[in-house]
């Protein structure tokens, strides 16, 4: 054989190394857990002069673990941070911060399914239990299976004296005015008897009893599930 032939036969054999690699690199990319960031937000929720309460979500986003899912199943984790900044009213309070899930499916599975996957250490619960404004980090795993049926679309409705709800991934306690936090970092959530398109989104919420009453839901950005 010519030395040109042997150059060219080297030429195709790398060529075909290099394409061989570049569809491996592909296929992991295309499997690959998929992080997305979500923005933060704010709301008004009572502006009356001498009492105000105001709502605020931050360090918000969700890590969708494709390398779990299956043909009907889902898991993500969602990290997100809600505040609470209460002004005036009485010394004392009743009530709750909450920070809960919202969650839709486009064609839901077979109801007899089911699903569930422990979550990573690194899963924490954060709060405070006063009104400083600062995270502390909480103790323990924590997981979240939410079953979806044909039709509907799983939220949270309710008041503070019947948590937990389906939903709900904390709440923090409120007794009197000040800044109030809630947290969860990479808490794993697992959707069962889902095999269409799929999308959640986080709700920050207050809701306090008594004298003043006062309810409000801060929606974040829906964000896919795939």
């Amino acid at each position: 054989m010519s030395k040109v032939g042997k150059t060219a036969l080297r030429v195709g054999a790398a060529a075909a190394a290099v394409a061989t690699a570049a569809s491996a690199l592909a296929a992991g990319a295309a499997n690959a857990d998929t992080y997305v960031p979500l923005p933060n937000g704010q709301k008004v929720v009572v502006d009356d002069g001498g009492f105000s309460v105001v709502l605020r979500s931050n360090h918000n986003h969700a890590k969708i673990i494709t390398t779990l899912a299956t043909a009907q199943t889902r898991t993500a984790w969602v990290t997100t941070s809600g505040f609470v900044d209460i002004k005036g009213g009485p010394k004392k309070l009743a009530g709750t911060l909450n920070l809960s899930l919202e969650s839709g499916c486009q064609f839901p599975g077979a109801i007899s399914a089911s699903f569930g996957v422990t979550g990573p250490g690194a899963n924490v619960g954060v709060g405070t239990t006063g009104p400083t404004g600062g995270l502390s980090a909480g103790g323990g795993s924590a997981g979240l299976n939410i079953p979806l049926s044909p039709g509907t679309t799983s939220g949270v409705t309710g008041n503070a004296g019947q948590y937990p709800w389906t939903s709900v991934l904390d709440n923090v306690t409120i007794s009197k005015a000040g800044t109030w936090t809630v947290g969860v970092k990479d808490y794993d959530v697992n959707y069962g008897n889902c095999s269409g398109y799929a999308q959640a989104r986080v709700i920050t919420w207050v809701e306090i009893t008594g004298s003043y009453r006062v309810e409000g839901y801060l929606y974040g950005a829906p964000f896919s599930l795939g």
